[in-house]
């Protein structure tokens, strides 16, 4: 028996632990807080206001504590707790995300399959892909649960005051989250394992329901983690002091809830087909089996997909978030973009600017399944171009590390040319434009084994030229004019500019879509062929977005500088402030490199059952394709 049937068996067992010790914890964690006899001295019975609302309410809950190193902190002085907690948070939120976007993924799959009976791809394959990807995520499900009790642990142990004060205001929250975690692992196993059972009929209603159901839990389990978080950054529902006022929903409900919540939800989804995307590149590199490589390669494709369609929305998302913090705290914001969070900022930036490039060279190098693409080869030059001069613009910081002398030659620590491509109007033309260039990448893939026979096409190509012109020369516009105006303004500039972006992406889209409808086949696309140049672009991916994950979160933690709770709760331990560059640096490569070792050994740690896959070789495309049953290499015997 391998190990996965084993945590299979543990699950419920585990979370049952995880349930009772959650309570047992929030309780006592409660009465410690009540039983304190200082906070009955300390608290007076009158209303007092709210921190960040200006409300009054009721002192319900204790003041925040006043910490002190090593007597408030557990773990002795010779841990690292910063460390040690980092490592535990990093990956329960890399399982975590995992486990919480691949049911949507799924579900998003199933979708597609159930609504779309009349298209020549039979409805079945996207459907059973859906099926084998959460067959896939099993595995992890234990693995979150165990980093999570671990997380807890740690927390108590660690930081055994800060955890005390949080139950203290989060008391009903916690305990509906270990509830909703709990629920959780029913209807994860359930609706992978029904998914053969309930499809056709009412049935298929029923697990479509179910997935949906799902996917709700997934999104319940985000808002409530977030709610902590978002706290610790821009503290509401308590006082000057740190008292809870009794109003929960202010308590959770903090300016930075939910752009916090959106940006934690497209990652999720992000990451998750990435990941997946990774899998299939190796599954169809370590494969001989031309049809098992050609339903690998099409799996990895549709991953790339769906992963890069939320990486279109999560810039737009961050700045949001970006924008919540300028207008809680000004000091935050200046620390998170120009400070000494602007360094990392770069990096970011690089990241970002590394997957959108990688993404579009796999597109290129994934033309050569395709007859007919030949046509269009000699357009990569100028479209990669494009995005050098972009990712440029897009990488380069607003303020320099420079010496002395060379800030006076300067005439300030900005470029007096280099400076103006780091400011933000400069940096939204240019990720506008990587964008808009991706689009173009997109519909170009599009047409690269179809001949149009409209009578019109000529015309139609006038117009998507016009398009996507006239949407970067106002995305130029707008940003020439960014350098002109104040900075409250030239923020709000990245709406409208976002919203070109957009609109100019889903107009092409559909008029390539009207435009290709009748079109001719040159031939099908050759799944399996794709080159190794377009695997390695993949697991680049993969690596590229995980490693933005846990940079991103070392800056949202890190804004926070020496506070556990923004002005509210001071960090009293040694390793309080921002971490070093340096330190970061080698926490985030630490990471990264522990998820891809624990991901690997699950991948590799047992043969699956059997995985459905639709013939995608050429000989076989079109309604009359028959189902296949194929063996994996991931589901536990």
């Amino acid at each position: 028996m391998v190990w996965h049937q084993q945590f299979y068996r543990l699950s419920a067992p585990l979370f049952a632990a995880f349930l009772i010790l959650s309570l047992v914890i929030s309780s006592d964690l409660s009465h410690a807080s009540e039983a304190d006899p200082s906070f009955q001295e300390k608290t007076p019975s009158n209303p007092l206001t709210d921190i960040y609302l200006g409300t009054e309410g009721v002192i319900s809950g204790p003041p925040a504590p006043v910490l002190s190193y090593p007597d408030s902190y557990g773990g002795g002085r010779r841990i690292d707790s910063r460390s040690v907690l980092w490592i535990f948070i990093q990956q329960h939120f890399f399982l975590g995300s995992f486990i919480l976007g691949v049911p949507m993924i799924a579900w998003m799959l199933e979708c597609f399959g159930f609504f779309r009976k009349r298209r020549a791809d039979p409805p079945e394959k996207h459907d059973q892909l859906g099926r084998d990807i959460m067959q896939i995520c099993l595995p992890f499900y234990p693995l979150t649960l165990i980093t999570g009790l671990a997380l807890l642990g740690a927390f108590l142990f660690l930081y055994s005051e800060f955890s005390k004060y949080m139950s203290s205001v989060f008391n009903p929250v916690i305990a509906l989250y270990a509830v909703v975690f709990f629920i959780e692992t029913p209807l994860l196993y359930a609706y992978a394992l029904t998914w053969n059972r309930w499809k056709q009929g009412r049935l298929k209603w029923l697990h479509f329901g179910l997935g949906g159901l799902t996917c709700l839990n997934g999104l319940a389990i985000i808002y409530l983690a977030n709610a902590l978080m978002a706290f610790m950054m821009s503290p509401s529902g308590v006082n000057e002091k740190g008292a809870y006022l009794g109003n929960i929903w202010n308590a959770v409900n903090t300016p930075l809830w939910n752009p916090l919540n959106v940006h934690r939800i497209l990652a999720s989804i992000m990451f998750s087909g990435a990941v997946l995307a990774a899998y299939a590149a190796y599954q169809m590199l370590t494969t001989r089996d031309p049809e098992k490589k050609a339903h690998y390669d099409w799996m990895g494709h549709v991953m790339i997909m769906i992963s890069i369609a939320n990486l279109f929305i999560l810039p737009f998302a961050g700045y949001w978030f970006a924008k919540a913090i300028f207008i809680y705290r000004q000091r935050m914001g200046m620390t998170l973009m120009g400070g000494k969070l602007s360094w990392p900022f770069v990096m970011q930036a690089t990241l970002i600017g590394l997957i959108f490039m990688t993404v579009t060279y796999y597109l290129w190098r994934g033309t050569t399944r395709m007859q007919g693409a030949e046509r269009y080869n000699h357009l990569a030059k100028y479209m990669m171009i494009v995005f050098t001069i972009a990712f440029m613009i897009w990488i380069t910081p607003h303020t320099i590390p420079a010496s002395q002398g060379e800030i006076q030659a300067m005439g300030g620590a900005q470029h007096p040319i280099v400076g103006y491509y780091g400011t933000m109007a400069a940096k939204n033309t240019a990720i506008n434009t990587m964008i808009l260039s991706f689009g173009i990448c997109f519909i170009i893939f599009k047409r690269c084994n179809k001949q149009m026979t409209i009578t019109w096409s000529k015309w139609g190509n006038t117009a998507m030229i016009s398009l996507f012109a006239i949407a970067e020369g106002f995305i130029i516009y707008y940003g020439v004019y960014g350098f002109f105006v104040p900075a409250n303004i030239r923020v709000n500039l990245a709406r409208p500019q976002f919203l070109v972006t957009m609109g100019a992406l889903v107009i092409g889209a559909v008029l390539n879509g009207v435009m290709l409808k009748k079109s001719e086949s040159i031939g099908p696309i050759q799944w399996g062929k794709l080159p190794l140049g377009g695997a390695i672009s993949i697991f680049s991916l993969a690596v590229f977005i995980s490693t933005t994950m846990v940079l991103m979160g070392y800056i949202r933690s890190s804004v926070r500088l020496d506070w556990h709770v923004t002005e509210v709760l001071k960090d009293t331990t040694p390793w309080a402030g921002t971490p070093t560059l340096t330190y970061a640096i080698g926490m985030v490569l630490l990471n990264v490199v522990l998820f891809w070792i624990i991901t690997i050994f699950i991948f590799r740690s047992g043969k699956t059952r059997r995985m459905s896959a639709f013939s995608l070789q050429p000989d076989a495309v079109g309604p009359n394709a028959e189902g296949k049953e194929m063996p994996s290499e991931f589901i536990p015997k």
